[in-house]
């Protein structure tokens, strides 16, 4: 169910200066920080329930030989680098939405804090095809309350993501 008046703003994702992708995020509930090359979206939210973030960015290179490992590898990496203990789903998710191939993997880790505690996360690490060359990938992980909470908006949020024109 969608609200009206929900503010709600479109983005590109570009490589090299060219958008490949638009996502649109509902602003008044989630924040949007956006560099060169990375793009991420965090709920406006507090306590457990706002420890979710997601991270997206174009391959570097889409032409070479070897993009969907590189920016895959790359995907598994921030994971890796962030989060310890992880198990990942045997189970790859595959689908077409908006013209736009997705491949996905669930897994699940936890986060060391700084004072030695640690938190359950769950993670995804997901690619993104959304043309013959552009290769995008997509991670988030969060805590199962941020997770309970949000994901039927962030699912919303990457179902519509669209090739830009």
């Amino acid at each position: 169910m969608s609200l009206l008046g929900i503010a709600q703003s479109t983005f590109k994702i570009s490589s090299n200066g060219k958008p490949i992708v638009e996502i649109v995020v509902p602003t008044a509930s989630w924040s949007v920080t956006t560099t060169d090359s990375l793009f991420s979206i965090i709920p406006i939210d507090e306590g457990q329930t706002s420890r979710l973030i997601t991270m997206i960015w174009a391959s570097k290179n889409p032409h070479s030989e070897t993009a969907i490992d590189d920016i895959a590898n790359e995907a598994f990496d921030v994971v890796e680098a962030l989060l310890e203990d992880i198990t990942w789903n045997e189970e790859l998710s595959e689908f077409d939405n908006n013209g736009i191939s997705f491949i996905a993997q669930d897994g699940q880790g936890y986060y060391a804090n700084e004072d030695g505690s640690k938190d359950e996360m769950t993670t995804t690490v997901m690619l993104l095809m959304p043309d013959d060359v552009n290769v995008i990938a997509l991670v988030y992980f969060g805590t199962p309350e941020a997770y309970d909470k949000w994901s039927k908006s962030l699912l919303e949020i990457i179902l519509s993501i669209i090739p830009a024109e």
